[in-house]
């Protein structure tokens, strides 16, 4: 849809509305509209990992009344329960890995002390063995324990050294297999909360609005929608108003203030009245069908308390001067 940003006229609005005030009768201008909610609460598929694509399950009717809490949005979760199953088995699998893997730790652990403790002793056996007195043992004896003192000793050593190496070794099999299953409990969370997310409850009261999509068709149940996509509204009541399109070249006949009587249509001839609260400043197509270039009115309701609902459409009939040689 093309759109040009028009440049301010404000100077020569004025004084084509001056001119036509004093020297025209007044017209009457009719326009299409469509009556909006200038606030209105967005129900859109929710933030989920990896997730870019959804399939709505559970869907309110359009136009309902619905209130604060119940159920109105549901997707597919089948793919978020298939993937919740598959890491639920991962957790348990991680839990008995680590029981399991608690119990040799302990084992390991209590068989190095043990040889460190053998170790120890064969050393500590060594150096008494050298305290004796050596003139009570012959040269050649003595040599031999003080060698023996020196392979107990260096033995003791290594054995200190393996058994706080296999220590750290042991602290840190198990910080993997925690973390592993900290990361799968992680992701068992994160997906019953994604399950969780998936039914959108409606976040007030209100009548609930089904949105379009690119295709101008109205969303559904079985209907595919993207992250981000808007699939329904609540509307504030108290914030409808009248969007209204004004051909272009009736821009400079139209002003903020102007009166505006607005006719529902099908509606029995229900009117309201309102005045011009905006006048756009983008040209566009009217529709696909249509390429007449216009611009969007905004027109609030004398009555905040009207009976009307979004998307309902009007025929809007402004005041305007009316044009020269007699033309409406």
């Amino acid at each position: 849809m093309n759109r040009l940003h028009l440049p301010l006229r404000g100077a020569a609005l004025a004084l084509a509305l001056a001119l036509a005030a004093a020297g025209a009768h007044a017209a009457t201008l009719r326009v299409d509209g469509e009556v909006y909610a200038r606030r209105s609460v967005q129900l859109v598929p929710p933030p989920v990992n990896r997730m870019w694509q959804f399939n709505i399950t559970r869907l309110a009717p359009d136009g309902s009344t619905v209130k604060q809490g119940e159920t109105v949005l549901a997707f597919d979760t089948s793919e978020l329960v298939r993937q919740l199953a598959e890491k639920q088995s991962l957790l348990q699998e991680k839990k008995r890995e680590l029981e399991n893997l608690t119990l040799d730790v302990a084992e390991r652990e209590r068989s190095q002390r043990l040889a460190t403790a053998e170790a120890e002793a064969q050393r500590d056996k060594a150096r008494r063995k050298t305290e004796q007195p050596r003139e009570l043992i012959a040269a050649l004896e003595y040599d031999k324990l003080v060698e023996e003192r020196r392979r107990t000793e260096r033995r003791a050593a290594l054995a200190q050294v393996g058994e706080r190496a296999a220590a750290e070794q042991r602290r840190q099999e198990l910080r993997l297999v925690q973390s592993e299953l900290r990361q799968a409990q992680d992701d068992v969370d994160r997906l019953q909360d994604s399950i969780a997310a998936l039914e959108l409850p409606a976040p007030r009261d209100g009548v609930f609005m089904h949105k379009s999509n690119w295709s101008g068709e109205k969303f559904d149940v079985g209907t595919q929608v993207w992250r981000g996509q808007t699939v329904a509204e609540i509307p504030d009541p108290d914030t409808l108003a009248v969007r209204a399109q004004l051909p272009e070249r009736d821009l400079q006949r139209v002003q903020v203030g102007a009166p505006a009587r607005i006719v529902i249509e099908g509606g029995g001839g229900n009117v309201h009245h309102g005045k011009v609260a905006s006048i756009g400043r983008a040209v566009r197509s009217k529709s696909q069908v249509q390429p007449v270039p216009v611009l969007d009115l905004e027109i609030r309701l004398d009555d905040a308390k009207a009976k009307l609902r979004p998307g309902q459409a009007v025929r809007v009939e402004l005041t305007v001067p009316e044009l020269a040689g007699g033309a409406k």
